[in-house]
């Protein structure tokens, strides 16, 4: 099958991110937050994005440092910032390239949330994203990533099929109609997918329409385990779920939890 080139415009997600983030599971929240807090910090998020995890652990007091490569995405972050509570703690934001970082410090807690490493779109650059990770995570530190799970029903997706995401209430009324359609092609594990957002006015009128388009590498159990073990880290847990369910073909997420090889032993 030819492959086809996209590109993803982060100008326009940085727009709707948190609109398609509004009405999904808080699961991840809850595990990234719980993770962070045991440490005690600082934490490094590779791909905060417009801070959504990040920001309530700034306000609670914690030292967050957060990088990504896109500066909208950063814009929408620091203005999040501005607007919420005044902050406890610290959050600072960096462009910078996650395959290519060096911040020259190390973390207890690295975390690469929202299926961030699947952004990078081969496995070298998904081995480099890895490797600075690593780099970053203090001796006996702890990474956590999540990726999805690709079953096989997933990967056989009808390119042409739209399918619900989520409708997220807003509180004139209206509401966000939010689908999406996956391009899977096997043999370089590339969804050259797009996501749709409607923004329906009380009465059901459309108000405007965005078509985003999502480009992400994915990755089976098995290569996750061998690309940690190439860059020095070993899997200490693997799970279905954030609430560390058994992974299996039904999962729909694959959590990770890693460590330096000889801090895991």
């Amino acid at each position: 099958m030819e492959q086809i080139e996209v590109t993803m415009d982060y100008v326009a997600w940085a727009e709707w991110y948190d609109i398609f983030y509004a009405a999904a599971d808080p699961g991840d929240i809850e595990f990234y937050h719980g993770l962070c807090r045991a440490s005690g910090g600082p934490i490094l998020e590779i791909g905060v994005g417009t801070g959504r995890i990040a920001l309530p652990l700034a306000r609670e007091g914690m030292e967050i440092v957060g990088i990504d490569l896109f500066e909208s995405m950063l814009k929408v972050a620091q203005q999040n910032a501005m607007e919420a509570a005044p902050l406890q703690g610290s959050l600072r934001l960096i462009q910078a390239d996650m395959r290519n970082f060096d911040l020259r410090r190390k973390f207890p807690v690295v975390i690469i949330p929202a299926r961030t490493l699947l952004l990078a779109t081969s496995e070298e650059e998904q081995l480099q994203t890895l490797c600075r990770a690593a780099q970053h995570l203090a001796p006996d530190g702890t990474m956590a990533f999540n990726l999805f799970y690709p079953d096989p029903a997933m990967l056989a997706d009808d390119p042409d099929e739209e399918f619900l995401l989520e409708i997220v209430e807003k509180p004139d009324g209206g509401r966000y109609v939010l689908t999406a359609k996956n391009h899977f092609d096997l043999d370089s594990q590339i969804n050259n997918g797009v996501q749709i957002a409607e923004e329906l006015d009380p009465s059901g009128n459309v108000l405007r329409r965005q078509e985003l388009a999502v480009v992400v590498r994915y990755l089976y159990p098995e290569q996750i385990l061998s690309m940690c073990d190439r860059v020095g880290l070993e899997v200490i847990e693997m799970w279905g779920d954030f609430e560390a369910a058994e992974l299996d073909e039904d999962s729909d997420e694959i959590v990770v939890l890693a460590r330096h090889m000889d801090a895991a032993r």
